[in-house]
């Protein structure tokens, strides 16, 4: 936590409200640098500003489905890849068939989840 710098030596005394206090303990949980009330307080009466932290959660909710979604691509295609490398490694053409056969639901899973990723991205340019 960070000290403070500066005394303040004449102390003043306000009352308030409880939902006034509520409001305030509000305002210092998303504010970015004050740390007590008093800071807050004085932030407002002197600066005039209060800088605050805001989230979007649409947008926070967007990135973890993104996240899911790069997990799941990532895995499908390891899947890919390992059955790719046991299509080169056989020399049979009836078995390089069977590799191809399993290759198959792969690609379609892909497919499924691009277009899910399209319209994630689509979702993306209406919140901008």
């Amino acid at each position: 936590m960070k000290k403070r710098t500066i005394n303040y030596p004449i102390r003043k005394t306000i009352r308030f409200t409880q939902t006034e206090v509520e409001k305030l303990e509000i305002l210092l949980k998303r504010s970015a640098y004050c740390q007590t009330i008093s800071e807050l307080i004085r932030d407002i009466l002197f600066k005039g500003k209060l800088t605050l932290n805001t989230r979007n959660e649409s947008v926070e909710t967007t990135l973890v489905e993104l996240g899911l979604l790069r997990n799941e691509l990532n895995k499908i295609g390891v899947n890919i890849n390992q059955i790719t490398h046991y299509f080169h490694m056989q020399a049979d053409p009836k078995e390089r068939l069977f590799f191809v056969k399993e290759l198959l639901p792969h690609f379609e899973r892909t497919k499924v989840k691009i277009d899910a990723l399209h319209s994630l991205i689509e979702g993306l340019k209406i919140l901008s």
